[in-house]
């Protein structure tokens, strides 16, 4: 996350980690608009993510629960599985409609220091679908 944070200049760094399940320690949306801050760094190193042990739906359970007020994407999110952890990358992960698609959640992986960057596109005009078609990833939980 480290090299995520650093970009080589070119990133910003956007990941919140989430320490806890409490909807009220999420960043809170600003009524100005402006963004929230995301994890400062370095991160600890007894940093614990609650959805260790847990899976996919569990992590799509949270986002869909959560609260107007907790400025996290609804839909995209970042995991660090077993195989991404040790390339130095980080799936990135995008919840599918559950009425449209029987998988709770699609993957790609990305370099970690360009990470936010690649999240930034899926703002404008990256297809997630033909990414996660050409590029499919499964995670190692």
């Amino acid at each position: 996350m480290q090299e995520a944070h650093d970009g080589q200049g070119i990133n910003s760094w956007w990941w919140y980690l989430l320490a806890t399940l409490d909807y009220d320690a999420a960043p809170q949306r600003k009524p100005d608009g402006t963004a929230t801050s995301a994890t400062p760094v370095p991160i600890d190193p007894s940093f614990t993510s609650p959805f260790v042990g847990k899976g996919l739906n569990d992590v799509a359970r949270w986002l869909r629960d959560k609260p107007q007020s907790a400025d996290v994407d609804p839909r995209y999110f970042g995991v660090l599985d077993k195989q991404a952890e040790k390339s130095g990358k980080i799936a990135i992960c995008r919840l599918n409609d559950p009425k449209v698609e029987n998988k709770v959640a699609s993957c790609v992986l990305n370099d970690a220091n360009y990470s936010t960057l690649f999240l930034a596109g899926l703002d404008s005009d990256l297809d997630w679908d033909e990414l996660v078609y050409l590029h499919p990833y499964t995670l190692e939980l």
